[in-house]
């Protein structure tokens, strides 16, 4: 059976799925800290957070279709994947800076660390993808 690194990459996004619904920060799971944030005039930060997951069961879809063999347009791949990994790192990046949650984000939990090890590993198989389709 032939390795497909861009299914690989998609699968790596249900990490994502799945530690958002954990505890992330603070015994919070995503959807917790997004509406703490929405409640707390950080409108942009929530949505973001929101996004992240919306993006990762996206890319669950793009991986599918992938499975079934449809063909899609590479850049899917990489579109879901960056947007990801971007609205869930901008609301980390600004709570560290000013802490208006009062979650300890440099304190990870268990689903904290998943959706991290999902990002990397989606991020990493998807860049192989990309090496290995242009030889």
């Amino acid at each position: 059976m032939k390795l497909n690194f861009r299914i690989i990459a998609k699968l790596a996004l249900l990490l994502v799925v799945i530690g958002f619904f954990m505890p992330i920060a603070c015994n919070r799971n995503g959807f917790e800290i997004a509406n703490y944030a929405m409640n707390h005039d950080k409108v942009l930060e929530g949505l973001l957070a929101y996004l992240s997951l919306a993006s990762a069961i996206a890319g669950l879809f793009v991986g599918v279709l992938r499975l079934l063999k449809n063909r899609l347009n590479p850049n899917t791949d990489w579109i879901v994947i960056v947007v990801c990994i971007a609205s869930g790192l901008v609301p980390y990046c600004i709570q560290l800076n000013n802490k208006v949650l009062k979650v300890d984000f440099s304190d990870l939990q268990t689903g904290g660390y998943l959706i991290l090890a999902g990002w990397i590993i989606a991020l990493v198989f998807q860049v192989f993808s990309t090496l290995k389709r242009e030889k």
